[in-house]
């Protein structure tokens, strides 16, 4: 796990600064061990969101909904919410909140 990955509360992650695809590895084990449970994803320290971290959010997305399970992201700064913005993922429901920022 890298240091700026914590769960800090039950089924809660703080996202690291940079969610590129070597901090989407780590992640992806993060939530491999969450799977079944709520998971609310803290974006408010996350500067940058790449096409590994977005697919991995997405594809997360997708499993936890199939499950009907809770799977959010809260707290999205302005730089991750420009980010889903730039990968054209304002419009999907993970990301529903950008779209009315």
């Amino acid at each position: 796990m890298c240091p700026t990955d914590q769960i800090s509360t039950a089924g809660q992650i703080d996202l690291p600064k940079t969610l590129d695809h070597s901090h989407a590895t780590a992640l992806r084990a993060q939530l491999e061990a969450l799977r079944g449970q709520s998971v609310t994803l803290d974006a408010q320290a996350c500067q940058f969101i790449g096409g590994a971290g977005a697919e991995l959010l997405l594809a997360a997305h997708a499993e936890w909904s199939d499950a009907s399970v809770d799977f959010t992201v809260q707290n999205m700064s302005e730089k991750f919410v420009a980010g889903v913005s730039n990968l054209g993922l304002q419009q999907t429901a993970l990301f529903q909140e950008v779209s009315q920022e």
